[in-house]
């Protein structure tokens, strides 16, 4: 009988495993649905062995996050290093490629290469991007745009979503500017500027609006 109650005993040993979430760290991020720097707490989920649902070996980590103290929501641990300063200052520095590469582009649409084209290049880039255009990169420049996979539209449509009209309008101008250069604007020129406005999702209103402020 004691051996019966002894094997009965054993048999009822309850074991198993489970999640236990637990705060690991804590800091400051910019929180994605804030829209502003907030306090965080980072949380853990770690699987533990349970002996009569009592955790008694930590396992293998399930999951780990970060929760914004103020809306809740939940991020990976990548949001902590995102930089919305460093984030900008990166797609101005690719806004200010792009729009050298629409005046390049434009430079070589006639085929012909004005020196008052690669000038008023220069003028433009310095008060946009807050310094100078050598030469070394102009050429470099107009190198890799006869030589380059990815089309001035393509780089446009890429970086529509993040540009306002402003910025929209900004690349119009510039396009136009270096294709009136020279005295005059040809067809090809025109059939670009044309691509250019459908690239950025700009109506032919909006761009002989742009066009017309130019010239007046």
């Amino acid at each position: 009988m004691k051996r019966f109650e002894a094997l009965a005993a054993i048999l009822f040993i309850i074991f198993g495993t489970r999640g236990i979430t637990y705060n690991s760290g804590k800091g400051t991020f910019f929180c994605p649905s804030c829209n502003e720097f907030r306090d965080y707490e980072q949380k853990r989920c770690r699987r533990v062995f349970t002996l009569y649902f009592i955790p008694i070996i930590p396992l293998d980590i399930l999951q780990e996050y970060v929760e914004c103290k103020i809306c809740k929501c939940t991020y990976k641990l990548e949001a902590l290093q995102y930089d919305p300063a460093a984030k900008k200052q990166k797609f101005k520095a690719e806004f200010h490629k792009a729009i050298l590469k629409v005046m390049v582009t434009m430079m070589l649409a006639d085929e012909k290469i004005e020196e008052s084209e690669k000038q008023l290049i220069s003028r433009v880039y310095i008060n946009l991007a807050g310094h100078p255009l050598d030469e070394v990169d102009l050429i470099q420049e107009m190198y890799q745009v006869k030589n380059s996979k990815l089309s001035m539209q393509e780089l446009l449509k890429s970086m529509t979503p993040s540009l306002n009209d402003y910025g929209k309008e900004m690349v119009i101008k510039a396009a136009f500017l270096t294709a009136s250069a020279d005295g005059k604007i040809d067809s090809e020129e025109k059939r670009l500027l044309t691509e250019l406005a459908s690239a950025l999702e700009m109506s032919p209103s909006h761009l002989n609006a742009v066009i017309q402020e130019m010239v007046s």
